[in-house]
């Protein structure tokens, strides 16, 4: 009900979410996790050895929680210019944020269970603790992470709509953030100035405080979350700006930029 009153209903969920079974949920939240953390253990085990496993487990869980956030905002507003709605919601009396952030509970609602789901695989797979005394800062880092997350999400979605293939923007995105926000090693081996790039990156500082907290690395977790936060807020601030643009582009040109 509460969902309901706030603009979200059952049919927005059936438009934007494309894993509507029980099955498929299974296979592309639970299953391919598993075997994307299974992978990469087994690559750093062979390379480096296995008391890096926890290291790069948890590193790669928050990655695939963004990866989760970032091909859902993706495909949303893909099927949105697809099927010639996202036209519509802008030209409705609305703020087009507000619509957006209506349609952004069901990534934040997906990329939380993913979040979660990775903790409790981590745990069972590779030994990986819960910290109960710090489950409190566990939680406030979730919502930092992800609130750092789909803001960066909301800008890169955004820039979507500029370009012809978005798979390959998506995948090409991925790739760097990866290699650049410390998922796999730590972004001190990075030159200096790649380390300052991937400090900018909405996942860096959360990976440190997770391992933090976790005890896998000896990080100040506040001052981590702090810096999380302002670069959330950086990213909020950019994707306002790039969604007064794309509404201010669409209503002087009466269409919306390349049609996929």
């Amino acid at each position: 009900m509460l969902l309901y009153k706030y603009g979200f209903t059952n049919i927005n969920y059936k438009a934007i979410y494309s894993f509507q079974s029980v099955k498929l949920f299974i296979l592309f939240r639970l299953i391919d996790p598993i075997i994307h953390y299974l992978f990469y253990a087994a690559l750093v085990s062979s390379v480096i050895g296995s008391e890096f496993i926890k290291f790069v487990v948890i590193g790669n869980i928050a990655f695939y929680t963004f990866q989760t956030m970032s091909i859902n905002f993706l495909n949303m507003f893909r099927m949105e210019r697809r099927f010639g709605t996202l036209e519509l919601s802008i030209a409705s009396p609305t703020s087009t944020l507000l619509i957006i952030l209506r349609k952004a509970i069901v990534p934040f609602l997906d990329s939380t269970f993913v979040f979660a789901a990775g903790l409790v695989i981590g745990h069972f797979l590779f030994g990986l603790e819960m910290p109960l005394m710090k489950t409190g800062t566990l939680f406030v880092l979730m919502v930092i992470t992800l609130f750092s997350m789909m803001s960066f999400s909301m800008i890169f979605a955004a820039v979507s709509l500029l370009v012809e293939n978005p798979n390959l923007y998506l995948n090409i995105v991925l790739a760097v953030t990866q290699i650049l926000c410390g998922a796999n090693f730590s972004v001190h081996f990075l030159p200096g100035p790649l380390e300052s790039i991937a400090r900018m990156l909405p996942l860096t500082n959360s990976i440190e405080a997770l391992r933090g907290i976790f005890g896998l690395e000896s990080y100040a977790i506040a001052p981590l979350l702090m810096k999380e936060f302002s670069i959330g807020i950086g990213y909020l601030l950019i994707s306002l700006i790039l969604i007064a643009f794309m509404e201010r582009a669409a209503r002087r040109n009466g269409a919306l930029f390349k049609s996929v």
